[in-house]
């Protein structure tokens, strides 16, 4: 059965060093990137966990993932729609040595200082980069600049030293091996020892790195992508409880029906049997990645649906003097 890589890899395609997507988004795993990340909830609301906090993110909240930072995100099982910019260091590492360090506060609230302007900004930038009216690239690339001026203005933004930047970015890039290779492997038996021989580390330091990075055990992440595994081929498929425990490195049927048992209350085929066929909410970190990156001709029409642009709308931004 395929498995999922854990890093991302961002395209950039229509500009470059940019990408503007929509993304119809119920959860994604721990994760990180080399490109800066900053969203807004179009439509729903979803649960942002960075830094192991866990913060709920309401329609038209802005959000920035750092370059080199761990994040998820989970709906609790309900989907919502994320307008996000992708922005390589490359659109803005020439303008001076400190831009690859900068750190931008995470969270902007409807209510927040200077909310409104950044709101507005993504909205227009998108409008503009989904028009691709001549010399688009220059509308979308001012309107990004701003937007980064007021993000360096906001409290809780700052500059971080060349060590604490290679730091992160090491021990994201281990991180994403890690959770790479337990999402490949999680069928057999995998052990703290073959994570450490990767790594060249030892045992008690991968556990730890772990521990730190998540808030959880690795076993406690192992067992949570086996039994998502495993609930999903009780709730989904006509497999035997032999089959699911080799399908997902259960040892047992016995532990299998214990961990059904502790978080749904019944044994693994009385929850076939009751048809019970949603998603289960995730109850520590999000697992699975259920989400749908939209194409650019996706894109675009939701995105002129959401914004209410019409033929004169926000699709073909007029021009105006600045205020």
């Amino acid at each position: 059965m395929g498995k999922e890589k854990e890093y991302e890899i961002v395209q950039h395609t229509m500009m470059n060093h940019l990408e503007v997507l929509i993304v119809e988004m119920t959860s994604r795993n721990p994760h990180g990137h080399s490109d800066l990340e900053i969203g807004t909830v179009i439509e729903g609301s979803l649960e942002l966990i960075l830094d192991q906090k866990h913060i709920k993110l309401e329609k038209n909240d802005v959000y920035v993932i750092n370059r080199y930072q761990i994040h998820s995100f989970t709906g609790k099982g309900k989907e919502s729609l994320v307008l996000a910019f992708q922005i390589n260091s490359e659109f803005y590492k020439n303008l001076s040595s400190d831009q690859n360090r900068f750190q931008f506060r995470s969270i902007i609230r409807n209510a927040d200082a200077g909310h409104d302007r950044l709101h507005s900004n993504l909205m227009e930038c998108a409008g503009s980069y989904y028009s691709q009216k001549p010399f688009f690239e220059i509308k979308c690339a001012s309107l990004l600049f701003d937007s980064l001026y007021l993000l360096a203005g906001m409290e809780g933004s700052r500059i971080i030293s060349d060590k604490e930047y290679a730091m992160t970015r090491s021990s994201t890039l281990r991180l994403n091996r890690i959770l790479e290779y337990m999402a490949e492997h999680y069928a057999e038996p995998v052990r703290l020892e073959d994570l450490a021989d990767a790594e060249h580390i030892t045992s008690y330091h991968v556990s730890h790195f772990i521990k730190k990075a998540l808030g959880i055990s690795f076993q406690e992440y192992l067992n949570n992508l086996r039994f998502e595994q495993a609930y999903r081929l009780v709730t989904q498929t006509s497999f035997n409880i032999f089959e699911i425990c080799m399908e997902c490195g259960f040892s047992s049927s016995r532990y299998l029906n214990q961990m059904f048992l502790k978080r749904t209350g019944c044994r693994a085929l009385d929850l076939r049997k009751q048809k019970i066929t949603s998603e289960l909410e995730n109850t520590v970190l999000p697992i699975k990645n259920i989400q749908k990156r939209l194409s650019f001709e996706q894109s675009k029409n939701l995105f002129q649906e959401y914004s209410g642009a019409g033929a004169s709308g926000l699709l073909e931004p007029a021009e105006s003097g600045g205020s």
